[in-house]
């Protein structure tokens, strides 16, 4: 085992794996065997290799320039009862959040919601059902019917999600969508995003994602640390944890350590050159461009 050398693996190809594949199947075809749906209602193989990504130059081209950027932490605050909002402010921000996302606050009564709360080093954003008449003092994404956030709330796949969004994306800074449970399809679905926000030339769009809220307690700390690192790895700017525990602290701490812990931020796109992700954010564009058209 001392003299182990990892480069005399031989390499196998896609009709190599075909017959072997044949084999283990007992002469029934893989490609018909192990053809699958995903959440997304794509067609896809058990199987992929660089063969598959031979003509996706493309996304290799794109994703390559991008440069790395620091993502940001923030918490969702229902601010309707201001000094209860306020606390909750304050605990985030010191808990390490980048900012806070304040929902449906009394506009009369934000002095006492931001209360010791430097607005200079931290954001505050808005989301509200309609216009407060606050103004662009406040940084972030707001949700008015004609504000500059495009949002998608609703339950939605891959496909319909994006085409809502980039239909709505006209003079909108902001994104706020709502991440997907499945691991390679929201980090295919923000690539998808950012290519496609690229050739309608509005890459500087902020994308805010937003980890869905899960019946179960357990679940939902699995469901904020997967599809929040894959919300990172595929390139959202900002996320915010839901918490079925109804403990922020436990949301704030599993994004912190996915910051702290993984080091994701030092590059542009971490899972570029995965034959299944690259084929999986082709097929997005694809049938959003379609349906855009």
């Amino acid at each position: 085992m001392k003299n182990l050398d990892l480069n005399t693996f031989p390499t196998i190809d896609k009709k190599q794996w075909l017959q072997l594949a044949q084999k283990q199947l007992k002469g029934a075809n893989p490609i018909n065997q192990l053809a699958w749906e995903n959440d997304a209602n794509l067609a896809l193989e058990g199987y992929y290799d660089q063969s598959d990504i031979a003509n996706l130059k493309y996304l290799e081209d794109f994703f390559t320039t991008l440069s790395p950027h620091q993502w940001k932490l923030y918490e969702s605050i229902e601010a309707s009862e201001s000094e209860i909002a306020n606390k909750k402010a304050l605990m985030a921000l010191m808990g390490g959040c980048d900012g806070v996302i304040l929902e449906n606050p009394n506009p009369n009564e934000l002095n006492i919601i931001l209360r010791d709360v430097n607005q200079e080093i931290c954001d505050i954003n808005i989301l509200a059902d309609t216009d407060l008449g606050i103004g662009p003092k406040f940084t972030g994404f707001h949700k008015y019917p004609n504000g500059d956030c495009s949002s998608s709330y609703e339950k939605k796949n891959s496909i319909s999600q994006l085409t809502e969004l980039l239909n709505n994306i006209n003079g909108k800074s902001c994104i706020h969508r709502i991440a997907l449970s499945d691991f390679f399809l929201e980090i295919a679905t923000v690539r998808a995003l950012r290519y496609l926000l690229d050739q309608m030339s509005l890459k500087k769009i902020h994308i805010h994602s937003e980890i869905p809220l899960h019946g179960s307690e357990e679940h939902q700390l699995f469901l904020n640390t997967t599809a929040g690192l894959a919300s990172i790895l595929g390139g959202s700017h900002s996320i915010n944890l839901s918490t079925a525990t109804h403990d922020s602290r436990i949301s704030r701490n599993i994004g912190n350590l996915i910051r702290e812990e993984s080091g994701i931020e030092t590059y542009s796109d971490q899972c570029g050159g995965s034959y299944y992700i690259e084929v999986l954010t082709d097929k997005i564009i694809k049938q959003v461009t379609e349906k855009l058209k």
